[in-house]
């Protein structure tokens, strides 16, 4: 991979984990139970990024302009490879879990949900169309699963989970009219703009360098579960 490529990427990863940050002013839509007057939701499949991240915020090689920069970006990817490997050897799937876990809470507080497949959804952003209802439903739930993996804050600091999701359920009727939008950010490790709900991290899956974090790839996998989970519980809330 060219020099230029991996530049990108970093600086991509980069973006990506100060989104909060950057967007500004942020105003979340709080949701109106009476007034939405919603008794279906049909949830937007493909929520998720296509693997999981596994990021040192503050890693030493950055300090070292382009050329650490370079070689940081190699040591990141390397390193995420790793991670989603080690996912694999135990057949992880965050978006399932996630989505799964929305729908029971969703079931649970009383909506009727199904699931709409959406092959062609752009990662990480909300769909620009939705599917015409005729009916079928009140309203889609649409998320955007930012990332989601293990952040440490930097060299010689411990990996926690990391979840960042954009949720927003739109009138099926009308599909501008927007019923509810927020952000939930579960151990982001960035300061989110005021409004954005910030979840702290398990204690309970810290790991403390990257040997440790790959070593119990099953233990690593059941802290991201937890952190999705924690995050679709919350999404599932504000609808309440």
């Amino acid at each position: 991979m060219g020099g230029k490529s991996v530049f990108k990427k970093l600086v991509g990863a980069l973006a990506l984990l100060s989104v909060a940050a950057c967007a500004s002013p942020y105003v979340a839509t709080p949701y109106d139970r009476a007034a939405a007057n919603v008794r279906t939701i049909t949830i937007i499949e493909d929520a998720g990024a296509p693997e999981a991240i596994a990021y040192e915020v503050a890693s030493m090689g950055s300090n070292f302009g382009l050329i650490g920069a370079l070689v940081d970006a190699g040591i990141q990817a390397e390193r995420q490879g790793a991670v989603n490997r080690a996912l694999d050897s135990v057949t992880f799937d965050g978006e399932a879990v996630f989505e799964s876990r929305l729908s029971e809470r969703l079931t649970g507080t009383g909506y009727a949900v199904s699931l709409q497949p959406d092959a062609a959804r752009p990662k990480r952003a909300f769909l620009v169309s939705y599917p015409t209802a005729n009916g079928t439903t009140d309203a889609y739930m649409d998320v955007v699963i930012d990332h989601y993996g293990y952040l440490s804050a930097g060299a010689f600091q411990p990996f926690r989970p990391s979840v960042v999701a954009q949720v927003r359920l739109v009138s099926a009727a009308d599909p501008s009219v927007i019923l509810m939008d927020n952000r939930i950010v579960y151990n982001g490790m960035t300061a989110a703009d005021a409004g954005v709900i910030t979840l702290s991290p398990n204690p309970a899956y810290e790991f403390q360098n990257r040997e440790e974090l790959l070593a119990d790839p099953a233990r690593m996998a059941a802290g991201i579960e937890d952190a999705l989970k924690q995050v679709a519980d919350t999404a599932a809330q504000l609808l309440r």
